[in-house]
């Protein structure tokens, strides 16, 4: 996250004064003898602003949308935010002076920067070309969009005809069929995780996710469940996790099973997350002799209709797997 955060800076540092341009102007001088003649001389060629006391709208305040509000407050920029889900973790880590607002066009209306920290998400309600004709007519004429998210995030058509009608810029490390070699896009390689540090802490986490989920059946990060923390599994518990289709009544199915065999659910969280839902359940064992006595009750929470799989979390870590496989019980 820290290494996507320093990339989006470096954007609206790129974005704000025309580096790049410039870069390449004084190779071509360079190439013909004339840098040093010509250094005073053309930097008029290259004016921009500066970015303390300009406004950043942030579109997405999960780890990476907070960084980039936190340092940006800090070199001097009014923060605006957006994030209709935005968590207690993630709200606890923002600036204080953040403004937040209550819809997308409110967000990037007026803004100096924008920059787009939200995950890609197909079909119905998702994110694909969220950055649209009608949220970009609210842009200002010289905003700057930082984009290192995801591609599909920006409609090209809609965001080639705002470059072309004023000096607002695009800032991406995603290659676009439209907008790659249009003189105010700067389009970079794919960068944003491309440090020593960011590999190391990538990988660091990679090993502590799954180690999470498979002794505690916790979910993070993940790209289409939900997150689910429950923590350690609470004293004279067996831990039950459910994945099911979001539908309506399926947890009470899932409680009424455990009741009906007897046992009881001590502690448990339901969260959902598109068309999936996933449960945690912490179901006391007092006078169960072993886990096999909960083998009924999970093959019978596991074939009912809209269950996916479910997963009993005791000492060897990695077993207790149960899947529906077209009606047909799976251990």
């Amino acid at each position: 996250a820290n290494a996507v955060k320093e990339l989006v800076i470096c954007g609206m540092l790129l974005g704000s004064r025309r580096i790049i341009d410039g870069i390449n102007h004084m190779k071509k001088l360079g190439e013909q003898g004339l840098a040093k003649e010509r250094v005073e001389k053309d930097k008029a060629m290259f004016g921009g602003q500066e970015i303390k006391g300009k406004t950043l709208a942030v579109i997405g305040l999960g780890h990476i949308g907070s960084m980039t509000a936190r340092d940006a407050e800090e070199l001097g920029m009014q923060v605006r935010g957006y994030d209709p889900g935005l968590s207690v973790e993630s709200a606890l880590k923002l600036p204080r002076s953040l403004d937040l607002a209550d819809s997308l066009t409110a967000a990037v209306a007026g803004a100096d920067f924008i920059s787009i920290n939200i995950p890609y998400i197909k079909g119905e309600n998702g994110t694909h070309g969220i950055i649209c004709k009608e949220v970009i007519s609210h842009f200002s004429p010289n905003a700057v969009l930082l984009n290192f998210a995801r591609g599909e995030l920006v409609d090209s058509a809609a965001m080639k005809e705002f470059l072309d009608s004023g000096n607002g810029r695009y800032v991406s490390d995603f290659p676009d069929d439209l907008l790659w070699d249009h003189p105010n896009a700067i389009i970079l390689p794919h960068l944003g995780a491309s440090t020593e540090e960011a590999e190391d802490a990538a990988a660091s986490m990679a090993a502590d996710t799954i180690r999470d989920y498979l002794e505690h059946g916790t979910i993070k990060n993940s790209v289409n469940f939900p997150n689910a923390n429950l923590g350690p599994c609470s004293e004279n518990s067996i831990r039950f996790t459910v994945v099911n289709k979001n539908v309506p009544g399926a947890l009470a199915h899932i409680t009424e099973a455990f009741a009906e065999e007897g046992f009881n659910i001590k502690q448990q969280i339901n969260h959902s997350r598109g068309n999936i839902a996933y449960n945690v359940l912490d179901i006391d064992t007092t006078g169960t002799e072993t886990v096999l006595s909960f083998k009924s009750v999970q093959e019978k929470i596991t074939m009912f209709d809209g269950v996916i799989s479910t997963r009993v979390i005791h000492k060897v870590r990695g077993q207790g797997y149960a899947k529906n496989l077209d009606g047909e019980y799976f251990v």
